[in-house]
């Protein structure tokens, strides 16, 4: 499996700190880690808690190579240890207590054609393949569960007053749960795309249709991505955008 040269935004927005963690701080076609947490918490650190679980994550799996992708155990045991750093980290410090974090994490094993997602709370990895989108992680967030339920519809969750109350974070307080997704099928010029929810006030199932046709590059998606959330997004905006090569 070969990269091109991955690309990434880690933007302050219209906020007055950033909160959002991006790992590698800058990647190159060699990498194969890629992790972007949103943190959650305002003035109870939510930037700690996005660099904790990010730094938690990524030491992990540099320390202990994943043998097997299959294996449905690995980032459930990467997480109970970042959860276990967090508490401590808490024990230490109780003023930041409530502070929690979300993940989203992009593993690329060197010698299969697949990859693993793990996602926990309302940032987002999309698989997309010549502007169609093969897979989206889904959120665990109340208006997600209002859309599941036939509540509201997916348009008018992106409007709703409730569309930023998660359902699911890491905090290190109480344990959770990490979902997954093995894509089993990866092709030359397949895009993933990881963000936090700062990029999703501005980019929609239109434009991803028309912005990631199979010949544009991740540098040019990027532009354009960030032309649209400049002066646009409240939220601290943050992502990775991988693009297969071969």
């Amino acid at each position: 499996m070969k990269l091109f040269s991955p690309v990434h935004c880690h933007e302050i927005g219209q906020r007055s700190n950033n909160e959002d963690t991006i790992y590698p701080s800058v990647a190159t076609e060699h990498t194969r880690l890629f992790i972007v947490c949103d943190g959650v918490g305002g003035q109870a650190k939510g930037e700690v808690a996005s660099s904790m679980v990010c730094r938690g994550f990524s030491n992990y799996i540099l320390e202990n190579p994943i043998e097997n992708i299959e294996d449905e155990t690995y980032l459930t045991s990467a997480l109970q240890q970042v959860e276990l750093n967090m508490g401590d980290y808490l024990e230490a410090h109780p003023e930041a207590t409530g502070m929690a974090s979300t993940l989203t994490l992009l593993l690329i094993p060197d010698k299969e054609e697949k990859a693993l997602i793990g996602w926990v709370g309302d940032s987002r990895v999309y698989h997309i393949r010549d502007g169609e989108i093969l897979f989206q992680t889904k959120d665990h967030s109340v208006v997600q569960s209002m859309v599941d339920m036939g509540e509201i519809t997916e348009e008018e969750a992106q409007t709703h007053p409730k569309r930023n109350i998660i359902t699911r974070a890491i905090n290190g307080a109480n344990p959770t749960r990490i979902d997954q997704k093995i894509v089993s099928e990866v092709k030359k010029n397949d895009f993933f795309l990881l963000c936090t929810d700062g990029i999703l006030e501005t980019l929609t199932k239109k434009e991803i249709l028309e912005w990631f046709k199979s010949q544009a590059s991740a540098e040019e998606i990027k532009s354009k991505i960030l032309a649209y959330a400049k002066d646009v997004t409240k939220d601290n905006y943050s992502m990775y955008l991988v693009k297969i090569a071969e």
